[in-house]
């Protein structure tokens, strides 16, 4: 990371004066817009102000602590079954997500997805930070369509914003263990503790998880790792008076599972076994065909923040601090399969990040018609990737290629909210966001000692971009509205430090946003949220299949297409039949296509290693396992983008023996995802049903219950990149299932 010492003194000293200055009134909180909740409300920060999800002229979708235990989700993945048009793909630690067709088709560190998550207000940079554990939540909230006014860059598709649970007066805990199928063992729990009444307490949070793997390595005499993970949080919050509040965070943890498995089943042809006949190849879902047992991603991460609020006669002041690290390595299979004499080579790639951030900014709360928010933003950090890292065969025969970037990025933005009556409201906002970018890298020949080498600086990129927004609102009834939405998302160009013939930039992606919605509660007993869109999305980055010039081998890089559109609407509804039963119906369609993009080429396994792959067009160019050929994909469907998904939970509140029974039980339905873009690696149309019986004693603060994941034991991709070289899938989960013990004091 480049000097940034009198960046952060500047910052940290402006907004520590800031908070240290002021009266003692009180902006409106989320405990007071509580008040004004009724049934399938829930109070949010989408606008960085405590209001009701009805109230948000956003396409949301709220997930409280309840909804997650009833649904049994656990990490970050597991947030697309209960979110229509979200799509969470993995490869071990790489969390890839999809919102509404957009999404991000590379992986590495300083590579932002196109959904910014943040947890606790604190963006969580590159791909590298989005799959945890989520132990100690207090809500998710999932925002559609792009946030490029008040959480700016990498937000094209949407964000995710993880709210933890925050220390408490009260004396209080939970602790749950759970057992399933694959000897899967989650042990999570939190305690709260006051220090001092109203004034200062702190909360401890963790788990640990393992399990053994559901994949089968088909060499002879093998095995294959499963997963680990633990993670420990620690809180303080202090209030030093009335109206000033100061929370600390910390959160170390370690994880460590298989990576995505190199190649989808196949018939037993491929370069390796056309040159060796004893190489063996996967043909069903959950096989593979590994060198060694041994396919771990190791992944360890660090993240503190703070967070200070001051709340004045007029509004409230707020400052969010964050620092994290990602280190990473990997043990992957670059033959693709299993040689018994000895062929197989395997790479270790590598990589780490650390990201500072600091944001001021100030949300009034005054009498008159007239409202508004301003902050400012800045962040600076670094991303390193050893791409290839291969161990060659011989002797200290290592190949290690480095780059690194460095990323420096500030941001002013603002948002106006004006009263025109009781029933219409106006929104206005601006954001105006600059980045740069600087990349240093080298390749090492042999093994080499002593840290991370250092490599000359590259070159330098430079960006700016406004992203605005734009609503209108009408309230119907005192509890439904309509509005429409206009905005503009922003996605911050990148060096490509994943061709490692030669580095080259990736501009800018951009893309506007048309909505129109509805959101109301009808009754006392039904919600329901409503909303049609339109995207136009220009230079999208996205993965190309090219042969660089001067080079006879085919890369899978980074590039700039042309130009995109998305058209759909989403439906939502919770219905409350009784006290003692409720239903929740969504469903999104999605029609998502590129309008130009050309000059691309797709990969085909080759089936003939002499001869062409029998495809019509160029002569295929061949790396590894697959054949390429050039490709015009103006009018596919885009990847990673399911026309229709849809998701249906209905629970259960059953008094039973001296307690209550509830029962949970969901469907989660998804049409076919191209994850190519001929499709020829495809994921079908499919439905998984999961269940839930929890059984709790009255006064006894214990839980008990049993859960089934997946009980049609459906085999689906959880995840899929499509190289030059060859594919890589990663299966979802089998049939799971188990018990759980819960106690909560």
């Amino acid at each position: 990371m480049k000097s940034t010492t009198m960046h952060r003194a500047v910052l940290l000293a402006t907004s520590c004066m800031a908070m240290l200055h002021g009266g003692a009134a009180f902006a409106q909180s989320a405990e007071e817009a509580a008040e004004e909740a009724g049934y399938g409300d829930i109070v949010v920060t989408a606008q960085r102000r405590a209001e009701l999800s009805r109230d948000v002229p956003i396409s949301l979708t709220t997930l409280s602590s309840e909804n997650l235990a009833q649904a049994n989700i656990t990490d970050t993945v597991g947030l697309e079954q209960l979110t229509p048009s979200l799509k969470l793909d993995r490869q071990g630690n790489f969390t890839a997500p999809a919102l509404r067709g957009i999404s991000a088709t590379v992986t590495g560190p300083a590579m932002d997805n196109n959904v910014a998550i943040y947890v606790d207000g604190v963006y969580m940079p590159s791909t590298t930070a989005g799959t945890f554990d989520l132990p100690d939540v207090e809500r998710v909230e999932v925002l559609k369509g792009p946030q490029g006014t008040l959480f700016g860059r990498n937000a094209t598709g949407g964000a995710i914003q993880v709210i933890t649970r925050k220390p408490s007066n009260e004396t209080e805990g939970m602790v749950s263990a759970s057992y399933g199928r694959f000897d899967d063992v989650f042990i999570k729990g939190w305690i709260n503790l006051p220090v001092t009444t109203d004034v200062a307490a702190i909360s401890v949070s963790g788990y640990y998880h393992r399990n053994d793997t559901y994949y089968k390595n088909i060499r002879p005499n093998s095995s294959l790792e499963g997963e680990e993970a633990w993670q420990i949080r620690g809180k303080l919050r202090w209030n030093p008076a009335d109206n000033i509040e100061v929370l600390i965070s910390a959160a170390y943890g370690q994880r460590s599972e298989t990576f995505a498995i190199y190649g989808t089943p196949v018939d037993g042809n491929s370069v390796t076994r056309v040159l060796d006949t004893d190489f063996i190849v996967p043909s069903r879902p959950y096989e593979v065909a590994l060198n060694d047992d041994s396919r771990p991603q190791k992944n360890e991460s660090l993240d503190l923040s703070g967070r200070i609020e001051l709340t004045l006669d007029s509004g409230t002041l707020t400052s969010i601090t964050g620092y994290l690290t990602r280190d990473m390595t990997n043990v992957l299979d670059a033959d693709m399969g299993y040689a018994a004499n000895g062929l197989g080579i395997n790479y270790r790639p590598g990589s780490y990040d650390k990201y500072f951030s600091q944001e001021v900014s100030y949300s009034s709360d005054l009498d008159g018609a007239l409202n508004f928010t301003l902050g400012a933003y800045y962040a600076d950090g670094e991303g390193g990737w050893n791409p290839l890292g291969v161990d060659a065969p011989g002797a200290d025969n290592d190949i290690t290629i480095w780059s690194t970037q460095d990323v420096e990025t500030f941001a002013g933005f603002g948002e106006v909210y004006f009263d025109v009556t009781d029933r219409l409201s106006l929104i206005g906002g601006l954001r105006y966001s600059w980045e740069k970018r600087s990349l240093a890298g080298g390749a090492v020949f042999g093994t080499f000692v002593g840290g991370r080498p250092e490599f000359a600086e590259v070159g330098a990129r430079s960006w700016d971009s406004f992203t605005p927004r734009a609503s209108i609102r009408y309230e119907v009834t005192p509890t439904s509205n309509i509005y429409f939405t206009y905005s503009q998302g922003f996605k911050s160009g990148v060096w490509n430090s994943n061709n490692i013939f030669g580095v080259d930039v990736v501009n800018p992606e951009k893309i506007k946003s048309y909505e129109l919605g509805f959101k109301g509660r009808l009754g006392s007993a039904v919600t329901l949220d409503a909303a049609a869109f339109h995207y136009d999305y220009t230079d999208m980055q996205t993965t190309f299949i090219v042969v660089l010039p001067g080079q006879a081998v085919p890369l899978s890089v980074l590039r700039n297409a042309d130009s995109a559109r998305v058209n759909g609407f989403e439906i939502d509804t919770s219905i409350r039949l009784s006290d003692m039963f409720d239903v929740r119906l969504a469903g999104a369609y999605v029609d998502a296509k590129y309008k130009k993009f050309v000059n691309t080429a797709i990969a085909l396994p080759c089936t003939d290693f002499e001869q062409p792959c029998g495809v019509t067009g160029p002569t295929p160019t061949r790396a590894g396992n697959n054949d390429t050929v050039a490709f015009d994909a103006s009018g596919q469907r885009m990847i990673r983008a399911p026309k229709f998904t849809a998701t249906a939970t209905a629970n259960a509140h059953v008094p039973v023996g001296g307690g209550m029974l509830d029962l949970t039980g969901s469907l989660y339905y998804s049409s076919a995802v191209n994850y190519t873009l001929d499709g020829r690696i495809r994921q079908p149309a499919f439905a998984k049903i999961d269940a839930r019986a929890a059984w709790t004693p009255e006064d006894s603060g214990l839980t008990i219950s049993v859960y089934g994941k997946n009980l049609t034991d459906k085999a689906v991709y959880g995840g899929a990149f499509i190289t030059s070289v060859a594919d890589a899938v990663h299966w979802a989960p089998p049939r799971t299932y188990g018990v759980q013990v819960e106690y909560r004091f």
